[in-house]
């Protein structure tokens, strides 16, 4: 019950969104360990003093609170006008881990010893010059298929004496996704296309017919790039052929019937990644989505978030 109260409280405090500035509203400090006794070694010195009326005594117990009360404004200032941001997202199979990117930037003054962390795991440490914007990677376990939010993200510092500790506790607003873990299959559960088809070589055409040249596109196969061309000036472009229908393979869904949702979705990550390394050109069917035909590492990746984002109803 109070785990959750606490929840609701911080849910309405620091609510999630793609980028949050640290204000006063958003930052806690507290004395650390190191920081709570040097209070008591104060307290001692000042009875101390006032026991033996020693005036040297009196005067470190004093400068020794004026230091910790500096520290306070100093510690609390380091955190204070910094802002974080959503950054880009690396996806993952599920029982991996994914990545996420945090965005730091710097307005006014300089962010030093940050350390930034999920709360169960260990922390990464970073700072931000005035003026500049830093980024870090942060790794995301990935237990279920699908969108994965990350948990709140601490953002701590003792900077710069280590008697007090300043946090807060951000949700940025960014998503992972976990694509389902490949599973072997022997059948390939797809429709149309020679399974046996091997892909023409960049210099054959095969059973395909030359139709023309278009611009590279990262992702392409290297394998259809116009090497020729490119070595006389031409630019960078890829051949492309008339393909017949009996070399796609379109990789269904409903051919798994009776098999559970995952397994479906395993089996046909599975025939994604060979597919993939093979080079051969492939679609996906999946109720209510398709992917069209094609081919190289941006057809995998497309592939794999259809997967991954199978179900969800949430908006993007």
């Amino acid at each position: 019950m109070l785990k959750q109260a606490w929840q609701r409280w911080l849910d309405r405090r620091l609510p999630r969104a793609r980028q949050v500035q640290l204000d006063q509203r958003r930052i806690f400090i507290f004395p650390t360990g190191y920081g709570f006794l040097y209070l008591l070694v104060s307290v001692l010195l000042f009875f101390g003093g006032i026991n033996y009326e020693n005036n040297l005594i009196l005067g470190l117990c004093f400068l020794m609170v004026s230091l910790f009360l500096v520290a306070i404004l100093h510690t609390f200032r380091n955190l204070s006008g910094l802002s974080l941001r959503a950054g880009a997202s690396r996806s993952g199979f599920v029982g991996g881990q994914g990545s996420v990117e945090v965005v730091l930037v710097a307005q006014r003054r300089p962010h030093r010893a940050l350390w930034l962390r999920w709360l169960d795991q260990p922390a990464q440490e970073i700072s931000v010059e005035p003026g500049e914007e830093s980024a870090l990677w942060l790794n995301l376990p990935l237990s279920r298929r699908g969108r994965v939010r990350p948990p709140r993200l601490r953002v701590e510092s003792r900077y710069p004496l280590g008697l007090l500790r300043s946090w807060s506790l951000v949700s940025l607003d960014q998503v992972c996704l976990a694509w389902p873990r490949p599973q072997e299959s022997h059948d390939c559960p797809a429709d149309g296309g020679d399974r046996e088809r091997q892909v023409a070589s960049a210099g054959q055409s095969g059973s395909e017919e030359f139709q023309g040249l278009r611009g590279y596109v990262p992702g392409d196969s290297l394998g259809q790039v116009d090497w020729k061309g490119y070595a006389r000036g031409r630019g960078l472009n890829v051949k492309l052929f008339e393909e017949p229908a009996s070399g796609r393979l379109w990789l269904r869904y409903d051919r798994l019937e009776g098999v559970p949702v995952e397994r479906r979705l395993s089996i046909l990550c599975f025939w994604v990644q060979r597919l993939s390394r093979e080079n051969r050109p492939f679609a996906l069917a999946l109720p209510g989505a398709e992917l069209p035909p094609g081919q190289g590492e941006e057809q995998r990746l497309r592939a794999l978030n259809l997967l991954a984002r199978h179900g969800d109803t949430e908006a993007d």
